[in-house]
């Protein structure tokens, strides 16, 4: 049974636009001076593990569970001309366990450098370019396939004090050409403590109920390609692609530092097979929901 991928996926691309386009009209003093009841923006830098349960894989007696973690690091923030510059370092391990199925676990990671400049405007407009070249690799198959460079450009408007709107585009190469992937969400201050972020391809709602507390629900895509090398010495890929809706609470330890637990459901999982790199395609094998634990620490502007 041989596990591989025939087309790209936007996980890392997708989940920085929240944090990327709430952020982008702050600076150093607007951050220090926000309200006591703002909602934490999304995790800058820690330590974040998700892990998903046994399920079975359609056509086979195979069940499959995933553990994944990430450590994030940005490297600063430095001005450039009109803009600002800042350089994030993530790297993610994701591990797939196999029972009743002659298939060896996986260990696939992912390493990348998120690039990203933003140009505030006097009016309303912020300007964001994001660009984030990665490997996703087992880390012993290191080829031009396992390569991969994603782009985003992101306009944000203030459309009042209390909304904004976020259009933009990204572009995405994973083993193979580069595709386009539509952005939009709108982001509303509902009440003191209270924002909403609506569209696609995240929503999320959370409140800030307490000083220290918080509280939310949210939709996302997961997922993702590598490369890695069989026993026999084979290169192959793995794909993994699924929607996640969870619930979370959030306590906040020290100023900007939260602790997070999440609890999940992982909906609409597919695992893509194929023998080899070609470009031939192979069949979306879904895979049964599970639940999902998610546990972080760390610095949320």
């Amino acid at each position: 049974m041989s596990f591989t991928v025939s087309r790209p996926f936007f996980f890392g691309l997708s989940l920085a636009i929240l944090s990327t386009s709430s952020m982008a009209n702050e600076s150093g003093d607007d951050i220090a001076a926000a309200s006591s009841l703002d909602v934490p923006k999304d995790l800058a830098m820690g330590l974040k593990h998700q892990s998903y349960d046994f399920a079975s894989i359609e056509k086979s007696e195979a069940k499959l569970a995933m553990d994944y973690t990430q450590v994030k690091l940005p490297l600063g923030k430095f001005d450039f001309m009109s803009s600002f510059f800042i350089p994030t370092l993530s790297v993610e391990k994701t591990a797939f366990r196999f029972e009743e199925v002659d298939q060896d676990n996986q260990e696939a990671y992912t390493v990348k450098t998120q690039l990203m400049f933003v140009t505030p405007s006097e009016g309303k407009w912020t300007r964001i370019i994001q660009i984030t070249p990665s490997l996703h690799s087992d880390l012993d198959v290191i080829d031009e396939d396992a390569f991969s460079l994603m782009g985003l450009a992101v306009w944000r408007y203030q459309s009042t004090d209390v909304s904004a709107w976020t259009m933009g585009i990204g572009f995405n190469r994973l083993f193979g050409e580069y595709k386009p992937i539509p952005l939009i969400s709108y982001q509303y201050q509902a009440a003191e403590g209270l924002q909403l972020d609506l569209g696609f391809p995240i929503t999320k709602a959370e409140y800030r109920w307490q000083n220290d507390w918080t509280s939310y629900a949210s939709i996302a895509p997961v997922g993702g390609n590598w490369r890695y090398e069989t026993v026999d010495h084979e290169r192959l890929n793995i794909s993994y692609t699924s929607w996640l809706a969870a619930v979370g609470i959030r306590y906040q330890v020290k100023p900007k530092m939260w602790a997070t637990l999440e609890l999940g459901q992982s909906l609409a999982r597919k695992l893509n097979l194929d023998a080899d790199n070609s470009n031939s395609q192979g069949e979306d094998l879904d895979v049964a929901d599970t639940p999902v634990l998610m546990l972080s620490f760390g610095f949320h502007p």
